[in-house]
């Protein structure tokens, strides 16, 4: 989750810098409506995506060791081993973002639901048109005119108007922008965009790119209206100062800065602007290759493959050495345990998955050591993922023989659980 909160954060604030050298300051309104809401999903979810290992580099950013750590073996009958650390990090990190998400969600909610009752009581206290009572709204949206200042605004399929101070003209300028956000469905844009800001709640970008898909919605609204010569428009732009303040779910007259679409309307729509678009696409594409997980999984090692493999063996009949006499004698590796040490060492390599979910850990191997040496029933008591378990199984396996255990001068079957540390450095 760390990782992906991370590279989703990185990738947006990448994706919106480019949003603000290309797109801001175009007439391209439609584009950079599908820019920002393609970049923000894109964003969310690649860091999830997996690609063959063979289209990753083969030569990793970070330097990763890794370290074992084996106490003493534990044998059956010894004392219960301690439970391994969890880190902190793994348990509060996913508590704070579902929290958040979870605060954000019930925000959006709220405001909706209070939305939504504002309008119902204002259809049973005023005048509700449709699109056959004279209005140029469009078809199956619904005006309310209330004898107020309210300034202006649409959600959904509601228009609402205060009428008061209002000239012909000036309602004529307010329907038609309004009902171009009806017309574009502009507040399931908004409210999308939202529900994606709630989930992404510690990504500054994605809420920053939320202001800036509320601007293009005002620009569009703009432009279906007037040009930056008309007089009469302008002067209604700058009578409007006054917001409904639900908290940027609705689409109001007022609600991006005036001065900024005064500018915009002046300007013209630059010949090759869709083709700015293309810029994003090789960005895209550095990221999927540096933010996605390999497909570790999708990899076949024939050389290992034999090794991981099952032995079949036969149930034993395990020693206990609580039982045993003083003249017990513990199984051991060949030439001791500084050279169990070293084979481990040696021979566990690092997943790449585990490495890229920055995933640490013990994971605890238990195995039967026979009485001819034989490593079997080799299986993890208690496992981190990541490729890690399997990883650990496997060197246990390969093992070469061990000297068994021995009571009374006879060889007997012990188990043994041996911790591995799994450790980034």
């Amino acid at each position: 989750m760390i990782r992906w909160m991370i590279i989703s954060t990185l990738a947006t604030g990448l994706f919106y810098a480019l949003y603000l050298w290309l797109f801001r300051r175009d007439r391209w309104f439609e584009l950079s409506r599908a820019y920002l809401f393609i970049i923000i999903g894109f964003c969310s979810l690649f860091p999830w995506f997996r690609l063959p290992a063979s289209m990753m580099s083969s030569t990793p950013a970070t330097e990763f060791l890794m370290t074992v750590d084996i106490p003493e073996p534990y044998v059956v009958g010894s004392a219960p081993m301690e439970e391994p650390e969890l880190s902190l990090k793994l348990d509060i990190i996913p508590m704070i973002y579902l929290g958040g998400v979870a605060l954000m969600m019930a925000i959006l909610i709220i405001q909706l639901t209070a939305q939504a009752v504002r309008i119902r009581r204002l259809r049973r206290e005023y005048p509700v048109y449709g699109w056959g009572n004279g209005f140029a709204i469009p078809k199956g949206a619904l005006l309310i005119l209330v004898p107020d200042n309210t300034e202006p605004y649409s959600f959904f399929k509601n228009i609402i108007v205060g009428t008061r101070d209002l000239d012909e003209e000036e309602m004529r300028c307010i329907l038609a922008h309004e009902s171009e956000h009806v017309s574009r469905n502009h507040s399931l844009d908004i409210v999308c965009m939202r529900w994606v800001c709630c989930v992404m709640w510690f990504n500054p970008f994605a809420w920053m790119m939320l202001h800036e898909l509320r601007a293009v919605h005002e620009y569009q609204a703009d432009a279906a209206v007037a040009d930056g010569d008309n007089k009469d428009y302008l002067r209604l732009l700058y009578r409007q100062t006054l917001g409904t303040g639900y908290g940027h779910i609705t689409n109001n007259f007022q609600s991006i800065n005036i001065k900024k679409r005064i500018v915009m309307m002046n300007k013209t729509k630059t010949r090759f602007g869709a083709w700015k678009a293309l810029a994003a696409l090789p960005v895209a594409a550095l990221l999927m290759m540096v933010g996605c997980k390999p497909a570790t999984s999708e990899i076949v090692d024939s050389e290992k493959q034999a090794v991981v493999e099952p032995q079949a063996t036969v149930e034993p009949e395990l020693f206990d050495p609580q039982t045993a006499p003083e003249g017990f004698i513990p199984p051991e590796y060949p030439d001791g345990e500084k050279a169990l040490y070293k084979y481990l060492a040696e021979n566990i390599h690092y997943p790449e998955q585990a490495k890229a979910d920055g995933i640490e850990g013990k994971v605890f191997v238990r195995f039967i050591v026979r009485d001819n040496g034989d490593i079997v029933n080799v299986e993890v008591e208690r496992g981190i993922g990541g490729g890690c378990d399997e990883e650990a199984m496997r060197v246990i396996k390969s093992m070469p023989k061990w000297i068994p255990a021995t009571s009374e001068g006879k060889v007997v079957n012990v188990q043994y659980v041996i911790p591995i540390n799994f450790k980034l450095q």
